[in-house]
């Protein structure tokens, strides 16, 4: 039987970097329209201390927003800025998403060798991302957090995938970029991780002993050959 390799999404197989320009910019603006009065080097200071001290916990994009409206306008906010967002967000989701690169021959190499499954903390407009691609088909399991009602790091969003699969979790390897959502849960499962750095969330830096990924590469086209390596094949 094949290993079987799950994936995150968001910043793993797909880049969210011209996502993440288009939200700071339009963020940056809403943010001084309420009175911030802060340019754009230290929004991205604000932002990206609040990754790295994991002040929006597991959360999300809407979490992190939040987190800034607090360290730059007065109470209260948030929840204003937020919905003045929304629209953005969805449109940015929309056009602004896409596979990072190299990621259909990442797919498609890894598909001669192993099984392929997504275990991901997305909304589930992210499937028409997968289809439009053609890359859906390779993927045997799509966990996909909006679809099934649970979030990473709940391990019941892991069984759930590793049920689907039929698989035991040492026989698994899972795929991500957060420390938090991906690598830790994972490694408590006994999965095997490897941790991309190609993401936001490479501010990160392990807490805690299951923080620590097996292998860290620096894109998505080093995972092949950190998952022969996890598997003894080099």
């Amino acid at each position: 039987m094949k290993p079987f390799v799950f994936f995150d999404l968001g910043q793993t197989l797909v880049s969210e970097w011209d996502f993440i320009d288009h939200f700071d910019r339009r963020f940056l603006e809403v943010l001084n329209g309420f009175g911030a009065r802060i340019d754009m080097r230290n929004y991205r200071a604000v932002r990206d201390s609040i990754i790295r001290d994991r002040k929006i916990g597991h959360g999300s994009v809407r979490d992190l927003a939040i987190e800034i409206c607090k360290a730059v306008l007065p109470a209260g906010y948030g929840e204003s800025v937020v919905r003045r967002m929304d629209p953005a967000v969805k449109e940015g989701r929309k056009t602004l998403f896409r596979f990072a690169e190299g990621a259909d021959l990442v797919i498609k190499r890894l598909f001669d060798k192993y099984d392929l499954g997504i275990i991901a903390n997305q909304s589930e407009d992210i499937v028409a991302l997968l289809e439009s691609s053609g890359l859906d088909k390779y993927f045997q399991v799509k966990t996909i957090s909006g679809a099934v009602g649970l979030r990473k790091p709940d391990p019941k969003i892991f069984a759930l995938a590793l049920n689907e699969a039929g698989r035991d979790a040492r026989d698994c390897i899972m795929v991500g970029d957060r420390l938090d959502t991906d690598i830790c849960p994972a490694n408590k499962l006994g999965m095997k991780t490897v941790r991309v750095t190609d993401s936001l969330f490479a501010l990160q830096e392990p807490r805690e002993e299951c923080e620590r990924a097996m292998m860290t590469v620096a894109k998505l086209t080093d995972v092949p050959a950190a998952i022969e390596k996890l598997l003894g094949h080099l």
